[in-house]
């Protein structure tokens, strides 16, 4: 009897693989989600002994709502709600803030707008009181806005004025919202005013457009009544829904040259628009993606990088290169066979895939704060409450047909943009032979870029700190 025990017990480690710590943590929280009257949801996730908290507050709506010509206008309100409430001045504000021993991290997203303190659970009343005034009473004094302006200005005139990055998204998605970059340009800039930012906060900041989560050393005892205490009378409405014409496809292979003077180095951009984050393809998609890397490593001479950005709407499907002006189109030509060859992965490749996306997806929970930005993520695409403790079982059941079936139909070839910049009397004639060449040429030298591959589709603003949980 004694061995038959253990000969069942070795099957079953050999089966089942033993949890690694973090992902036996993140699956044992049990979360409580309660409601207030106003429409905000409140979930709290216990994690004892950390003596510290996160408080994470999603808007659902970021820079995808950004007026037509006024790129940034997510990103400049974001920044305006604590410069300035009925009770605070912006300098008061952070003297607030760094007397708690708290930290203000303000985060506009394309699919939303995050705004997280960090600070010790003592201090919870004090944290809410602070979120009361950004997120209810907000003043946007004119000063404000225009020394907020005159700062981004200054940041825009250091980025280089051609950039690669802008020409891709721009083509790629034409009039769509993701055509324009989250952080804004010159002219886009210059064009906001404060009513404009005004607008985007009564239309957008309202509680039941928001969610609220809370992790750490906290019960939901002690929480919610705090929170409905300093955030009950945050107003709620009707925000606008997502009804956007979806971007037009790309036909073939079409590529865009763009000079770049004195350069003996090419930038290069080729991808498509593919599967939104809500997509049941996405972790399939991810896997081909992280795969895709693994193979270009093997290439370190190309200098190149796939990424997979999926948002609300729909995603991109990225590759970033690096190359010299004589090597650029047998290169961009290899790695489309490369990517062609995503139809066909061997079962070593997609375990290793596996056991990584895991170990990072597990691993990057073992704070506070990425576990409140983790359910984040749940409640702002509608994920479902058991996805973390899932992810294994979802990501187990992936199999080789899916990635073939996923690879060629949202990762295929047949429709791409590629985005080249160098010189054009040395590109153009061999780029001729892989599709049809459009020669760009800049009338506007006030552009700036879209998140690409090394900058993130995002805007910190990181206040007066305790040190990071």
């Amino acid at each position: 009897m004694r061995k038959l025990a253990l000969y069942v017990c070795l099957l079953t480690i050999l089966l089942f693989p033993t949890l690694t710590y973090s992902q036996t943590a993140a699956t044992q929280i049990i979360p409580s989600r309660d409601k207030l009257l106003n429409g905000l949801p409140v979930i709290v996730l216990p994690r004892s002994s950390s003596g510290s908290i996160a408080i994470h507050i999603v808007i659902k709506s970021g820079a995808t709502f950004d007026l037509v010509n006024k790129a940034g206008l997510a990103d400049l309100t974001s920044q305006m709600i604590y410069r300035g409430t009925n009770e605070f001045t912006n300098e008061q504000f952070r003297e607030e803030l760094e007397f708690i021993g708290a930290r203000l991290e303000i985060n506009t997203y394309w699919d939303s707008t995050e705004i997280r303190m960090l600070g010790s659970s003592s201090k919870l009343e004090a944290m809410v009181k602070l979120l009361n005034q950004i997120l209810t009473q907000p003043k946007f004094p004119q000063a404000e806005v225009d020394q907020l302006k005159a700062e981004r200005l200054k940041t825009l005139e250091s980025v280089a004025s051609a950039n690669i990055d802008e020409n891709f998204y721009n083509t790629l998605y034409g009039k769509h919202p993701y055509g324009h970059n989250i952080v804004g340009t010159k002219n886009s800039i210059a064009k906001i005013t404060r009513g404009d930012i005004l607008d985007f906060y009564n239309r957008f900041y309202l509680a039941n457009n928001s969610v609220l989560i809370i992790a750490g050393d906290i019960t939901t005892e002690r929480a919610v009544p705090e929170i409905k205490k300093g955030l009950g009378g945050w107003r709620k409405g009707n925000p606008p829904p997502y009804t956007f014409v979806p971007p037009v496809s790309q036909s073939g292979i079409n590529i865009q040259l763009k000079e770049l003077a004195n350069a003996s180095t090419a930038e290069v951009r080729l991808g498509h628009t593919t599967l939104n984050r809500t997509d049941s393809n996405y972790l399939a998609a991810r896997l081909l993606v992280d795969i895709f890397n693994e193979r270009l490593a093997k290439h370190p001479e190309w200098k190149a990088q796939a990424v997979l950005s999926a948002r609300k709407l729909t995603g991109t499907f990225l590759v970033a290169l690096s190359t010299s002006n004589t090597n650029a189109a047998d290169i961009i030509s290899l790695l489309i066979d490369e990517v062609k060859k995503l139809s066909s992965i061997d079962a070593t490749e997609l375990q290793k895939a596996k056991d990584k996306l895991q170990e990072e997806y597990y691993n990057n929970i073992n704070s506070n704060t990425e576990l409140a930005a983790r359910w984040a993520e749940l409640e702002n695409y509608s994920l479902g409450a058991n996805y973390i403790k899932d992810f294994s079982l979802i990501i187990s059941r992936i199999s080789l047909e899916n990635l073939q079936q996923v690879a060629t139909k949202y990762l295929s070839t047949d429709n791409l943009l590629i985005s080249v910049m160098g010189k054009t009397s040395e590109l153009a004639p061999s780029l001729k032979k892989l599709g049809k060449v459009e020669i760009v040429i800049d009338v506007n030298s006030n552009k700036t870029t879209e998140a690409s591959v090394t900058t993130p589709s995002k805007t910190t603003e990181q206040l007066p700190s305790t040190p990071k949980q």
